[in-house]
């Protein structure tokens, strides 16, 4: 009887707490935004992927002989390389002075690989400065020209060399033809005129057989420009 009588005591409290909790008025209060504090700051920058470049350094000792020169291809841009107009390599020429390397000069040009030569193009018997350009399906490469002053340590760029294909200078008449593989391989002709290149418009066609008259055809083509010449001075 005791213990009927504790159990309904306990229930009763029980259910009296019960309501009372729910009888309560809960208070939420809002903070703005800008008020709430983080309790840990982290600074976070992007990361920016560094872009790849390669780069090519020469040292032109060998060729301009107590010049000083050197010089640095770079290409900031490697995974282009079929895109023409859009330059993708820094090439530059630096002269040592005061045991130090000073830039002389710098220009940005398209280049599939960094190779570049060094040959007389304009019959003063310095070698000028060949920075390979492109090359096409056949393996017929182009190059930027830059005509060379070692007495004043400055370059001159040909407008349009880049696009003669497979150029060779011909020292004995100051003129640049080509041999140019094609489904009929052919030559053209060339000179240089200050800082521009001339095209004579005079096509060899090689046609490759036993009946070829490539030769005659270029020998020809080389006393008609001569001609030429000779009657524009």
């Amino acid at each position: 009887m005791k213990n009927n009588m504790r159990i309904k005591l306990l229930l009763f409290v029980t259910t009296l707490w019960f309501v009372s909790c729910n009888n309560k008025t809960q208070k939420t209060t809002f903070f703005p935004v800008d008020n709430v504090k983080p309790t840990r700051t982290e600074n976070i920058k992007d990361k920016k992927t560094e872009p790849e470049t390669e780069t090519t350094e020469i040292l032109c000792d060998s060729i301009y002989k107590d010049k000083g020169y050197k010089i640095i291809l770079t290409k900031f841009d490697p995974k282009n390389d079929g895109e023409e107009t859009r330059f993708n390599t820094v090439f530059e020429l630096y002269k040592l002075k005061n045991s130090q390397y000073n830039l002389i000069y710098s220009d940005s040009i398209f280049n599939t690989v960094l190779e570049l030569k060094f040959a007389d193009y304009n019959y003063d018997n310095i070698k000028d400065i060949l920075v390979q350009n492109y090359s096409d399906v056949r393996s017929n490469w182009t190059y930027n020209l830059y005509l060379l002053d070692s007495k004043n340590d400055k370059l001159i760029k040909i407008k349009g060399f880049e696009n003669i294909k497979n150029p060779k200078f011909l020292t004995k008449y100051n003129l640049i033809d080509n041999y140019v593989n094609s489904g009929t391989n052919w030559t053209s002709f060339y000179e240089i005129r200050k800082d521009s290149v001339i095209d004579y418009n005079i096509v060899v066609y090689d046609d490759l057989t036993e009946n070829s008259t490539y030769k005659k055809d270029y020998l020809n083509a080389i006393k008609r420009i001569l001609k030429e010449k000779k009657s524009t001075r």
